[in-house]
Formats: C-alpha cells, sequence, structure tokens
C-alpha cells in the first residue's frame, strides 16, 4: 500500500514542480511608457493626423493621445523598442515644416531633483 502512494505522489509533485518553475524573461510582457509631449508653435494646430502619421510609423509607439491635456500629446511607447529622445526627433523633423515643436515634458515625478543648494529652506 506504501509503495502505491509514492507511486502516484511522484506525478504530482513532478506536475507541481513543473508549474512553479518561473518561465524565461522573454515571456514577460513588454514595459510599457507614456511620453507627454509639449506642442509649441502656430503651426501645430491642426496637425493631428499628420503628427499621428508620424507617430505610428515609428517601430514601438503603441498609442497616440490626442486633446487630452490642451497643446500635449500623449504616446505611449515599448521601452526598449525606441527612445524617447529619438521619438521628439522624429516628430520635430517632421513639424519644422508645419512651425511647431515638439517638446519632452519633464514631469514633477521624472524631473532631477533639486541639490541641497537649490532645495527651499523651511523655517518653523
Amino acid at each position: 500500500m506504501q509503495t502505491f502512494r509514492c507511486r502516484r505522489a511522484i506525478p504530482a509533485v513532478l506536475m507541481i514542480v513543473s508549474l512553479s518553475v518561473s518561465l524565461p524573461a522573454s515571456a514577460n510582457p513588454p514595459t510599457k511608457e507614456r511620453l507627454p509631449l509639449m506642442l509649441s508653435g502656430s503651426g501645430c494646430v491642426g496637425k493631428e493626423v499628420e503628427m499621428n502619421n508620424v507617430l505610428q510609423a515609428i517601430p514601438g509607439v503603441t498609442g497616440v493621445y490626442f486633446n487630452r491635456i490642451p497643446d500635449h500629446v500623449l504616446v505611449d511607447i515599448t521601452s526598449g523598442a525606441v527612445k524617447p529622445a529619438d521619438v521628439v526627433h522624429r516628430v520635430n523633423d517632421a513639424a519644422t515644416s508645419w512651425q511647431c515643436k515638439v517638446e519632452l515634458m519633464q514631469s514633477c515625478i521624472t524631473a532631477d531633483m533639486p541639490s541641497a543648494s537649490t532645495a527651499p529652506h523651511h523655517s518653523e
């Protein structure tokens, strides 16, 4: 009876071990990043279609969102597939003929931390 239980338990243990082994890193979904791009210049108005075409043609761009924030376009990219600076450069190459400039916005989260000498001092 003991041998029978042991023979039944071995396949079950092997199945549990095989399920608990982690998948290789390549099986993890790619990391997404959202780029807030600020649009400036009189030529930006009405160029959403053209700008969208430029952005969608960049490998690694997964989403483009206009009109969520005034004078901005939000661009979703797959990290590692394209660099934020490359996205800005490609759009600016096209936007130059429209008298439009595109810049990557630094949010308070992604901006560099102030040094101790430039940080505000609080007195009590």
